[in-house]
């Protein structure tokens, strides 16, 4: 057969699948991933003589209802202008039914699957994606869906998918299927503290972490921290670290008003309101978790160059040890996170909310927030005329 010829009937028997992933932080790096694991997995898990082709592409993914109506609707346009197969979306867009968190929907007439990022958790994130979007693609590919609970259904699962993930057909208009997390919640709010990156923190809030570095020096070298902190006890001790980042965690959510109230919200949204809250403290208590780490090392190094052993010897009672070094540092950085708190208040509320929550994050709060202002003004406005 010419090379032609046969380069043809490859091309025929090729299909393509275009991946659409939100320009931003973890949607793009996954969508890029998918884009090149997808032709393998696809080989390996659905036909072997079929020829698979991956394209990634970066757009804006719109705000989208329970049925992601607007997602759906750009990805079908996509795949009409680009001469797509089959169209996959990646977003961080949490997505849930009743207190199942969605990690994936997949509508076989559109050819579109819309997959959660949040859903997956924190673990093996490329892994469980890849072998989701697998699982739809090979769905549609297929002359058929087998019902659930069958044993066909059963041999058509991909291996990973077996026991952590519950693949069903919802009722619900414009999805055929649906995979959802046997973890519900708590692996959603997991996935939604690591979109929102809490390792940020510790570099973005420039005025707490200059004033921890400046209380830090003056505690450094203050003889009466180094006598408490060498006849504290380790229980006593970590109970001061645990206090001080409460204490900065705290301060940085009520006083920049980041905590959502649950109780004047409908009852219909106060489970939103309580997992907002639930990611808040996370995400800053990790991001605090993360500075003071951060500043115990520089610390632990500032002892070891600046104390020595003669000058900790006169005024702490008993042998100078390599334990000294360490345990100083811990009630230095301690009390400079407890310092570092005040310089927070120098921040304004816009720069904590860039700082601790990504930008999608950022976007579904304000909605959920402006949300509730209009219902408020509209009752407000209702008692007057009445």
């Amino acid at each position: 057969m010419p090379d032609t010829e046969r380069q043809k009937g490859q091309n025929e028997n090729r299909l393509t699948v275009g991946v659409i992933a939100d320009p931003v932080a973890m949607p793009a790096l996954i969508g890029e991933q998918l884009a090149q694991d997808l032709p393998q997995l696809l080989t390996q898990q659905v036909d072997s003589e079929q020829t698979w082709a991956a394209r990634a592409h970066w757009e804006r993914l719109p705000p989208s209802d329970s049925r992601h109506t607007a997602m759906m609707e750009l990805a079908e346009t996509k795949l009409a202008e680009r001469g797509w197969d089959m169209v996959v979306c990646v977003t961080d867009l949490p997505m849930r039914s009743g207190k199942r968190a969605i990690m994936g929907d997949m509508n076989s007439q559109r050819r579109v699957v819309v997959v959660s990022l949040p859903a997956f958790g924190v673990m093996a994130l490329r892994r469980r994606v890849g072998a989701v979007v697998a699982q739809f693609v090979a769905d549609m590919h297929r002359p058929g869906t087998p019902q659930e609970g069958t044993a066909q259904h059963a041999r058509s699962r991909i291996p990973l998918l077996a026991a952590r993930f519950r693949r069903h057909t919802p009722d619900q208009p414009g999805v055929d299927a649906r995979i959802s997390s046997r973890w519900g919640n708590l692996r959603l709010l997991l996935g939604m503290v690591r979109a929102n990156r809490p390792w940020r923190l510790t570099w973005s809030l420039t005025s707490p972490l200059v004033g921890a570095f400046a209380f830090s020096a003056f505690y450094l070298l203050n003889a009466t921290v180094w006598e408490i902190a060498t006849t504290l006890s380790a229980c006593r001790l970590a109970l001061a670290v645990i206090g001080a980042l409460s204490v900065m965690t705290g301060w940085l959510i009520f006083y920049h008003n980041l905590w959502e109230p649950v109780r004047a919200r409908p009852r219909g949204e106060r489970q939103q309101a309580v997992l907002f809250n639930a990611t808040t403290v996370l995400t800053l208590g990790l991001g605090v978790a993360f500075l003071y780490v951060g500043l115990y090392l520089v610390n632990l190094t500032a002892a070891l160059v600046l104390l020595s052993p003669e000058v900790l010897h006169s005024y702490i009672a008993g042998q100078t040890s390599a334990g000294t070094y360490v345990l100083i540092p811990v009630l230095v950085t301690a009390a400079a996170t407890v310092a570092g708190a005040i310089g927070s208040g120098f921040e304004s509320e816009e720069s904590v909310r860039n700082a601790a929550f990504s930008l999608r994050e950022r976007e579904r709060r304000e909605a959920f927030r402006e949300k509730h202002e209009q219902r408020q003004g509209s009752l407000q406005e209702r008692g007057k005329a009445s």
